[in-house]
């Protein structure tokens, strides 16, 4: 189901723009610079949501309790988990057959933003100003678990771009 986004113009168009099209690669390079600008527009977006989260513990930090700064921890740990898994380099290659995988990418890309802005979205309801009791009850666990799902999801695209896991150590001619 889709939703009308809730996140800035500025900030939705620029991850719409870096969002690849992958009807045109045409070289390897280009392809791995497109992966690239898309991944580090998303890789931002999630440095926003963890800038805040942190900036929350310090401005807070007489009010958290010691289990809503380790919620939090391990919110901004989830967060580190993402980028590594952005970060992932290697050679961009679709697996299967390219109309499929292009679909299936395209199904990806769009159900990856929609979760950038719904984690903003609640990132942003957590506010210096707002009793965090209920944030931690209303929003934190949901966080949690999207941002795991969006972790998977990543991981799955890194699949599909044959950036899988094992590419870590083949990258760079090395096996």
């Amino acid at each position: 189901m889709m939703t009308t986004a809730q996140i800035s113009c500025p900030e939705l168009s620029f991850l719409m723009e870096r969002m690849p099209e992958y009807n045109h690669y045409r070289s390897d390079e280009e392809a791995a610079l497109a992966e690239r600008s898309y991944r580090r527009a998303m890789g931002l977006m999630l440095k926003e949501c963890g800038d805040h989260l942190l900036n929350i513990l310090e401005k807070k930090s007489t009010l958290l309790d010691t289990d809503q700064e380790r919620f939090i921890d391990a919110l901004i740990d989830r967060i580190g988990m993402i980028f590594r898994r952005l970060d992932r380099e290697g050679h961009v290659c679709l697996v299967g057959d390219c109309h499929a995988t292009i679909a299936e990418l395209e199904e990806l890309d769009i159900r990856l933003i929609l979760m950038i802005e719904k984690a903003m979205m609640m990132v942003r309801n957590l506010g210096v100003d707002v009793p965090a009791a209920a944030w931690f009850k209303n929003e934190a666990g949901l966080l949690s678990h999207d941002l795991a799902a969006f972790s998977e999801m990543t991981e799955e695209r890194n699949y599909l771009l044959g950036l899988g896991w094992e590419s870590e150590f083949t990258y760079g001619g090395s096996a």
